[in-house]
């Protein structure tokens, strides 16, 4: 029987098929009423329509308060843009549902009017400030750049929200009910949500990471949301359906993450997974600069194998010297050194820090990530030449490793090289199923796997190296640099 971590991985392409058709059904559904007057009935009342806003902005904040929480900085420009989007949703859209006329205010106010076009429009600036390539100086910078975004940004809203309520109709000469300026407003939310949307699917679909594909559905129900706000009739099915797209919005995004944090069994879960939406999208365009950050997020989803690829990368690179590999070979080998565990994104982090003997299922799970590095690697244009590589380097030398089982020459040479490297740095690092062992000990272990699990020729150059003091493992990365410049 397949496992249920691998049917989870398996399955994520049904995921997308299911969440474009729910949003192709709320479009025709509101398309239908538009075009359909008679079937645009009245409908609800004003208690319904403040406790559903109330929800509504609710689901928004706890989505903000998930983020957070699983975020390891702040400082983290795409998790900070994303947390205000959904912050300022959630504060300026419950303003709508508290001037209610009978609860906290007793007669229409400017600003029930005002706010769901100001919220929207909020959502979709920040939305779309998470997908774009900030400079690092903002999130290194001395002078704290993100924390003071982020302490303006809250400044903005609550005061917004605190003179909403006492002065409800200080917006009152906000033209949002001339027709002209809602169809511009709604023009400008969805091209910024859309935008949005679309960097978070193209993130998607390199890490197939339920968490981007449920931010990039939550963006477009907010589109459609725009939409249903801008032609429906007040009061009539066609308006209600923009309350409903705002709760089904953040609903679906809070019950995705909610069951990639129970697989994932980590908290950091999810804004790993949007943090690492921005080196994917730059090796996507050829940035070949972004592969140390990748690999960074990587380790960071490993934390018992810090350095790991780089040190991998560093004993990959010594040995191709050594086989007189030219620059540009070199180059392509410590690439796919650092890159030859991408596969394990996604992949929850307790499985990888498990310090007993993995199930049958947690082991099949583990089995994938070859197969599924290959994929991300080949659709990322810096990357694409170290995609078989990347697939083999779990490969054996007498054909009984995966995924495809091959054999001796059979398996691209680089990826007998990254395996000789893999197996001498899991060895004398220390993991949480074994203690560190001996450099000795290390060597014993390369001989006995000589000719079944590793290329001899391999192991006889990388211990020759290692007996000549050519590999120190005080100082093991100091080529990685000088081969990926």
């Amino acid at each position: 029987m397949p496992s249920t971590l691998a049917v989870h991985t398996l399955g994520q392409p049904m995921g997308i098929r299911i969440s474009f058709v729910a949003l192709a059904m709320s479009l025709v559904l509101l398309a239908l009423l538009l075009a359909a007057p008679g079937l645009d009935k009245s409908w609800g009342t004003s208690n319904f329509h403040f406790y559903v806003v109330s929800a509504a902005s609710l689901l928004a904040a706890g989505t903000c308060v998930v983020l957070v929480i699983s975020a390891r900085s702040i400082r983290q420009t795409r998790i900070l843009f994303l947390a205000l989007s959904f912050f300022s949703l959630a504060t300026i859209f419950s303003v709508h549902g508290l001037a209610t006329p009978g609860h906290l205010i007793h007669d229409p106010t400017a600003a029930i009017v005002r706010s769901p076009w100001l919220a929207s429009l909020a959502a979709g600036f920040f939305a779309s400030l998470s997908v774009l390539t900030i400079p690092r100086i903002v999130e290194q910078s001395r002078l704290r750049l993100p924390e003071i975004i982020l302490l303006v940004s809250v400044a903005v809203v609550g005061t917004y929200f605190a003179v909403s309520l006492t002065a409800p109709n200080w917006l009152a000469g906000f033209p949002t009910e001339r027709e002209w300026f809602q169809h511009l407003l709604t023009g400008l939310t969805v091209a910024l949500l859309c935008f949005a949307a679309w960097r978070y699917l193209d993130s998607y679909l390199f890490t197939r990471l339920s968490s981007q594909l449920a931010v990039m559905c939550a963006l477009l129900f907010l589109a459609e949301a725009q939409l249903s706000m801008d032609f429906g009739r007040i009061f009539q099915y066609s308006w209600w359906i923009y309350h409903g797209l705002f709760f089904i919005a953040f609903l679906s995004i809070l019950a995705t993450w909610g069951l990639e944090l129970l697989r994932a069994k980590n908290t950091s879960a999810i804004a790993e997974a949007i943090a690492m939406r921005d080196a994917l999208t730059q090796l996507n365009r050829g940035r070949s600069s972004h592969v140390v950050d990748l690999a960074n997020q990587i380790e960071n989803h490993d934390l018992d194998t810090f350095r790991h690829v780089d040190r991998v990368a560093a004993f990959a690179y010594l040995i191709g010297h050594d086989m007189a590999f030219g620059s540009s070979r070199l180059r392509r080998l410590v690439l796919a050194g650092q890159m030859h565990d991408i596969g394990k994104i996604g992949l929850p982090p307790y499985i990888l820090t498990k310090p007993g003997k993995l199930t049958d299922e947690e082991w099949a799970a583990i089995k994938l990530h070859p197969a599924k590095g290959w994929e991300i690697v080949g659709r990322a244009k810096a990357l694409k030449d170290i995609a078989s590589i990347v697939r083999h380097h779990h490969e054996r030398f007498d054909g009984s490793g995966y995924p495809d089982g091959l054999a001796g020459d059979d398996i691209p040479l680089e990826a007998r090289i990254i395996s000789v490297a893999d197996t001498f740095d899991a060895l004398t690092s220390e993991r949480p199923y074994r203690p560190v062992m001996s450099i000795a000990d290390a060597e014993g272990e390369l001989l006995r796997a000589s000719g079944s699990q590793l290329d001899p020729n391999c192991v006889e150059r990388f211990l020759k190296l290692l007996r000549s003091g050519k590999v120190s493992l005080k100082r093991r990365t100091q080529h990685v640099a000088e081969a990926v410049a």
